[in-house]
């Protein structure tokens, strides 16, 4: 490990653009503590860090490879320099974990589920600075049908693990079409030009180049 590695804290700011050796090489990418609140007591708290030159900041979602190079991604809660017996200083980040609907409760519906939705769980783990891979953006699903952002993903629901379940549910979710389902941004919609309400374009017997065609669209329940 080198000892001339050093964390520079400025204003409640670090700099960990270069980390440690051990840090890099994966031999313990992930670091859970079960005595969290000693360990906290050795700790300097900073409020953002540079990584690489790029900045990162309490409240950015971020993706992380954790160990077993699975990527997961989590909001950042702290950033920590952790001092070692013999001095030397480890950068650390706490995240708190996102799940996808392929990590809910078996008893819940996920037919209204997109690939790129997020839930917010209560866990939480510290790791190595390094397990950051890049900066996530994570916004409410009308924000994310209208931006082209990449590494965009959208939340509108906590998931409880402990409770296996949603806050709010699905029943309170905004619903679309005359199918009454979920707005789903994977699923292709048409809007009426009357009643400005949003379908599905297999609910309206619509394909998607039939719906490119149309200079203005009715729905069913506007022809009636």
């Amino acid at each position: 490990m080198n000892q001339q590695q050093e964390i520079s804290a400025k204003e409640n700011s670090a700099d960990f653009s270069t980390t440690q050796q051990e840090c890099r090489n994966g031999n313990a990418a992930e670091h859970q503590l079960s005595k969290k609140e000693q360990f906290l007591l050795k700790c300097i708290k900073h409020q953002d860090i540079m990584i690489y030159k790029k900045r990162y900041q309490i409240g950015d979602s971020v993706l992380i490879k954790t160990t077993n190079q699975i990527e997961q991604i989590g909001l950042i809660q702290n950033f920590y320099g952790y001092q070692q017996d013999d001095k030397t200083i480890v950068p650390l980040v706490e995240v708190q974990w996102y799940c996808t609907y392929q990590d809910l409760a078996d008893s819940i519906d996920k037919d209204s589920f997109s690939e790129c939705e997020l839930f917010l769980t209560e866990q939480t783990t510290i790791l190595f600075i390094d397990c950051i891979q890049a900066k996530c953006f994570v916004m409410n699903i009308d924000e994310f049908e209208n931006t082209g952002t990449q590494n965009a993903y959208f939340t509108r629901s906590k998931y409880n693990t402990l409770t296996k379940q949603l806050e709010p549910p699905i029943s309170q979710w905004k619903k679309v079409c005359i199918c009454e389902q979920p707005q789903n941004p994977d699923l292709l919609y048409i809007q009426c030009d009357q009643c400005n309400k949003w379908f599905h374009l297999s609910c309206m017997g619509l394909t998607q180049e039939q719906a490119n065609q149309m200079e203005q669209y009715s729905c069913k329940i506007c022809k009636k």
